[in-house]
């Protein structure tokens, strides 16, 4: 079996030395790691997928280099990094893990002296330093002292904005991704309308209906695309993700590897390895990695007073209401509901939680099974460990140890 992290981590050591810095960078968790949550409880922020790829494999393609990440220790043996900042004894940098790179930013933190900090709207952006910091309070405190220069900058803060920035963000990455390669072509039994369309290798694709008119279509390796299925663009594939029969596929959905897509699907990232098999309609929402929608699940997007969408934010303990007015659900890692679940408008659901109800609330904390009992640990452990089988992975000792920790707080 393969090793979780060796796997999200592919794509960085292939070019781990294509455009080498002169420093080490340290992606580092701020504040906006709370008002993530429940998307940030199992990963780093700079490992949520925005667009085609993470934070952290967009930082990579422009800039090279070797990367760790500054996040809560008990995440630090589920996520090992390539190498210790600071190994060649000299800077690190230090960036903002929940912050999208562009040219003009990565100039400014090439231009950064070791006195001074990239602020955007009073966050923390980018800074140089010797120093090794053991949590994002350490870090506040060395800035602190550090000369401000104001940028523009453009951070993940909340959920909703992974949807609002991922069409932006995949133009972006489909253009680099598809300059690296050949796409292979379509088989003689679909149609392809538009020219935006990238097929990888040992892709299998019958009788579908592709539209790139509207926005590029990238097919990753491995996948397959079952008969009768209609992808529009700008939609993304990961590796190996598999779209059954009939599924209706519209603008603005990235799905991350090894899913299993079923159904009516709109404007939804799903971060990989999660199953959404069957009929029902999935919209405006944000899945991480692991969960399992039973068969003829559905969620409504949309309120009936056409009016702006409130989302639970953990970081507050309330509603906070947003500027969208669709905006459908956010599933933490390793949740799963079972057949014929209906989800509101705005709901947010944490880890591992099981959803026996048809209509389940708005707000379901982390480990619930169902609305008031709890999930026990050891049965969690155990069904993440099977999830993981079934895709030829092990449940590591570092990601196991990061569940406990979470379970047990």
């Amino acid at each position: 079996m393969q090793n979780l992290v060796s796997i999200d981590e592919v794509f960085f050591v292939i070019h781990r030395y294509r455009n080498p810095m002169t420093s080490d960078v340290v992606f580092f968790d701020g504040p906006e790691r709370e008002t993530l949550l429940p998307l940030t409880y199992l990963r780093p922020i700079a490992l949520c997928i925005v667009g085609m790829t993470t934070i952290a494999d967009k930082w990579r393609e422009l800039h090279g280099g070797l990367y760790s990440f500054l996040t809560p220790s008990y995440l630090a043996d589920a996520y090992q990094t390539e190498a210790a900042p600071n190994e060649r004894n000299n800077h690190s940098t230090y960036v903002n893990g929940a912050c999208l790179p562009s040219k003009d930013l990565l100039a400014a933190i090439d231009a950064l002296e070791k006195d001074q900090c990239l602020m955007f709207d009073g966050s923390i952006i980018a800074f140089k330093s010797k120093q090794q910091f053991s949590d994002y309070e350490k870090v506040k405190s060395h800035t602190q002292s550090l000369k401000k220069i104001e940028i523009e900058a453009l951070l993940i803060q909340y959920p909703e904005d992974i949807l609002k920035h991922a069409g932006h963000a995949y133009l972006k990455d489909y253009e680099y991704a598809s300059k690296l390669r050949t796409s292979v072509d379509l088989d003689v039994s679909s149609r392809h309308r538009g020219n935006q369309l990238f097929i990888g290798s040992n892709v299998k694709i019958y009788d579908a209906i592709i539209n790139s008119e509207e926005g590029p279509v990238y097919i990753d390796d491995d996948a397959e695309i079952m008969e009768n299925a209609v992808i529009k663009g700008p939609v993304y594939i990961g590796k190996g993700t598999k779209i059954h029969v009939g599924a209706k596929i519209y603008a603005g959905c990235m799905f991350g590897p090894q899913c299993r897509i079923g159904g009516e699907v709109k404007r939804t990232t799903i971060f990989g390895y999660t199953n959404k098999a069957h009929d029902g309609y999935l919209g405006d929402s944000v899945l991480g990695r692991w969960c399992n929608l039973g068969a003829d699940t559905n969620n409504s997007n949309m309120k009936n007073t056409y009016g702006h969408v409130s989302l639970w934010d953990e970081s507050s303990d309330t509603f906070r209401t947003t500027d969208l007015q669709f905006l459908g659900m956010i599933l933490g890692d390793h949740t799963m509901s079972a057949i014929n679940t209906s989800f509101n408008t705005g709901t947010v659901i944490g880890i591992f939680c099981s959803i026996i109800d048809r209509i389940p609330p708005r707000h379901m904390p982390s480990f619930s099974w169902g609305n008031n009992q709890t999930y026990k640990i050891d049965k969690a452990i155990q069904v993440a460990t099977a999830a993981f089988s079934r895709r030829d992975l092990k449940l590591t000792s570092g990601y196991e140890s990061a569940i406990r920790h979470l379970a047990e707080r």
